[in-house]
């Protein structure tokens, strides 16, 4: 009489456990990455909007002190702050063109890096 080893064909060896286990970590993983990466990104599109939106409104000022024509007494270099912004916007007189080249810089900090955005026009 030998002994008879029975095989059970519906249960999981350790190894098939395993590898399924490895496999799901993986996964998981996987999408947590893809979470903090959308995370990151949402946070700077909403910066760049903050900076876009601040830029609009400096335009939007020169725009009226141009239509006033107030836009000669504009000092040609000034900065100031809002909230993690820096502005600065710049005037040169381009005798050419007869025309000012104005720009509005901003800049900010962003995980240990200064982030920059730039606009350029011409005012009368």
């Amino acid at each position: 009489m030998g002994l008879k080893l029975r095989s059970s064909k519906g249960a999981f060896s350790l190894l098939e456990l395993l590898i399924s286990i490895a496999i799901l970590s993986s996964g998981i993983v996987i999408i947590l990455q893809g979470f903090s990466f959308s995370t990151r990104s949402a946070a700077l599109s909403c910066e760049v909007l903050q900076a876009v939106l601040l830029a609009k409104d400096k335009l939007q000022e020169l725009e009226f002190k141009e239509n006033n024509s107030l836009i000669a007494q504009e000092n040609p270099d000034s900065r100031t702050t809002a909230g993690k912004f820096q502005l600065r916007f710049q005037k040169e007189l381009n005798t050419e063109l007869n025309l000012y080249t104005s720009s509005v810089d901003i800049r900010w900090m962003r995980s240990k890096r200064q982030e920059t955005i730039t606009f350029q026009t011409y005012l009368r």
